[in-house]
């Protein structure tokens, strides 16, 4: 039970601040591009879409799930958590991406730029400097591990 209350803390938390670090992003993109990163082409705001909060909660989850089952035991470093967590945010995005589009036939984000079309290489540095704030809220300043 206190893992769902540490989930459901860490969610209602760290999910909004993550959706709000993905505008930044895309908007620090568009600012250094001229371009969008990522577009939501169901979105009538075209940038940034509501219907990707679920997304970073589902991501807040698995990401905790793999902090106390293999992070934490194992005592792996800040540094190295940060790495795995980045890569593996990708392939989610990815992976995510790919569901959604291929379930509704409809894309809930697209990468218009890259030729992978959910994802492009330029998200791995933007996943690990969100891993490095996931780290930083809930290790860190919130304590929302223990």
């Amino acid at each position: 039970m206190k893992h769902l209350s540490r989930i459901f803390k860490q969610v209602i938390v760290i999910a909004p601040i993550l959706w709000l670090l993905e505008l930044f992003q895309n908007r620090l993109y568009f600012l250094a591009t001229g371009k969008w990163g990522w577009i939501y082409p169901g979105s009538p705001y075209h940038w940034f879409s509501f219907e990707t909060l679920p997304n970073w909660g589902l991501s807040v989850v698995v990401i905790y799930i793999v902090y106390r089952s293999w992070f934490i035991p194992k005592y792996t470093s800040a540094l190295k958590r940060i790495l795995v967590i980045g890569i593996m945010g990708v392939i989610l995005e990815y992976a995510n991406g790919f569901a959604y589009h291929h379930v509704t036939g409809s894309y809930l984000f697209i990468w218009e730029a890259s030729k992978l079309k959910y994802i492009d290489f330029i998200a791995i540095p933007m996943w690990w400097f969100n891993a490095a704030v996931y780290h930083f809220l809930s290790c860190k300043l919130l304590n929302l591990h223990r």
